[in-house]
This record gives structure tokens, sequence and C-alpha cells, in this order.
């Protein structure tokens, strides 16, 4: 996938070219002359496919590793009603609030990491005087095991918890961190469904695409549920509930859109809670550190 800022900036681009009246090829011979790297060459090769007829959604499909799936498959949609400048429009804001979450997540890493490099070299040195130095090896052992699991979560680990279910439950169980990531990930769902629903995509649909922007096979194989749920004639309130999701109060919420036919909203309500949530919890481990 493409660097996030580079994909807002991109998608805000687009829209304000499409807005502005360009057409679809021209507006991406502007992207292609403002744009580099992988994303620059996924650009370059969609253009060549507009430019000889082919639909911008089938254009960036092959390449929808660097675009994302979730901006290929709204394009897709959106080609249907002429109005392609809501999906670029609508997954800038995505792409930027998805930015903002890693950016936290990174910032609020960097303290700890500082105090633990000052406190293991502080132990050493205070062991080596007072003559602990067995005990403060297995304190720093200890230490390195929790890096070792957490470089393990960041590679392979990551990698296992998308295929298998059980290994998915672990990760997104384990404590802080693992509430972390599914709020992160219920988040960027709800934002996705969100769009998909503002573009004009049936729900059911909307469900199975948006696994592909899962990243834990736990999650997909709720959300896998909750699709055939919608495809059997129940709504997406109902069919969220039975999977135990999302909290009874935000279902509610679900629920009243529904009725009012404001989905697109309450979706939004959903994935601004959870991100706030995150926020607030990264915010409160960082003071609890610093203090």
């Amino acid at each position: 996938m493409a660097d996030l800022r580079e994909l807002a900036v991109f998608c805000h681009k687009m829209t304000n070219a499409l807005r502005a009246g360009f057409d679809i090829e021209r507006a991406l011979i502007i992207m292609q002359d403002d744009t580099h790297g992988p994303l620059g060459g996924a650009i370059k090769r969609t253009l060549g496919k507009v430019s000889r007829g082919t639909a911008l959604s089938s254009a960036m499909r092959p390449d929808e590793e660097i675009f994302t799936p979730e901006l290929v498959n709204c394009v897709f949609v959106t080609e249907q009603t002429g109005h392609i400048e809501k999906a670029f429009s609508r997954m800038a804001v995505i792409f930027d609030e998805r930015m903002t979450i890693q950016r936290k997540i990174r910032q609020a890493a960097l303290y700890p990491s500082i105090v633990l490099i000052v406190f293991v070299g502080a132990l050493m040195a205070v062991a080596y005087v007072w003559h602990f130095l067995p005990q403060a090896i297995a304190i720093v052992a200890g230490i390195i095991l929790v890096l070792v699991g957490i470089i393990f979560l960041r590679s392979g680990g990551a990698a296992l918890s998308q295929k298998s279910d059980l290994a998915g439950r672990f990760v997104l169980g384990l404590p802080v961190i693992g509430k972390l990531l599914k709020k992160t990930e219920l988040a960027d769902f709800a934002s996705n469904m969100s769009a998909f629903y503002d573009c004009g995509m049936p729900v059911e649909q909307g469900l199975r695409y948006s696994l592909k922007t899962l990243r834990h096979a736990a999650l997909q194989n709720k959300i896998r549920r909750a699709a055939d749920w919608v495809a059997e004639g129940n709504p997406l309130s109902d069919a969220l509930q039975m999977q135990g999701i999302f909290p009874h109060d935000l279902i509610n919420s679900l629920r009243t859109g529904e009725q009012s036919g404001n989905v697109s909203e309450m979706l939004d309500h959903i994935a601004k809670y959870y991100r706030e949530d995150v926020r607030h919890s990264i915010d409160m481990v960082f003071t609890v550190i610093r203090q």
C-alpha cells in the first residue's frame, strides 16, 4: 500500500480536479506529474488504461494493493451514479483520520522507548554497584521477551492473525495493545461501510468488500457471517448485533439510523467514537508512563 499521506493528498487533489470540471483522464495526467514512487507508478499505469477506454475502477483494480481495496471499490460504485468525486472525497477523509491515529500511536511510543532504554541502563549500573547483577539480568531478559513479542506481532504474528481465527482472537485479546488494535480496526470498518453506503453500495456487498480491508481473521469471520445475515433479509444492525461486534448503545444508534435513513451518518458516528476512544487510551497510557 502507498503511504497514507500520499493517498490522502492524491484523493484530495482528485476531488478538487473532478469538481473543477476536469475529466478523469486529465485529472490523472495532473496527478501523474505531481506524484512519484509506487503511487506515481500506479497512477501512470491507470492513466494508460483509462486513455484506452477502460473504466477507472477497472484500471485501478490491478494496483489495489497501492490504491487500497476500499478506494477502488468506492470508485467502482460511484461510476454507476456519475459522481466519482464523492468516492475520492470520502476516502480522503478516511485516510486523513487513519494517518492521524497512526501518528499519535508513533508519538506515544517514542517516549516509553526512551524511558525503557534509560531504565535498563540505570538498572544495570545500580546492579553492578550493589551486587544484584543476576536479578537485574533476569529483569532485562523479561523486558527483551516482551520486546520480542511485540516484534513478533508486527511481523509474523500479525500475518498469522490475518489467516488464523485463533491467532487473531489472541492478538485482539491482548491487554492494552490488543484493544487498541481492535478499536482502530473497527473504526476503519465503520468508516469504510459509511463510505460504501454513502456511495450507493448495497449493504451486503459493502460488508463483503470490507473483508479485504480487515487485518484479523477473527473480525473477518464475524463480518462474513454478518454479510450472510444481511443476505437473508436482516438489517445491518441486527446482523452486527448477532456477531457481538459493537456494544449495545452503538447498535441502537445504528438501528436509529436505519429507521431515519441516516445509516451513513451513524456509521461515521461509530467510527469517530472509536477513534476518540483510541486517542483517549493512548493519552492515558502516555500520561501514566510519564508520571
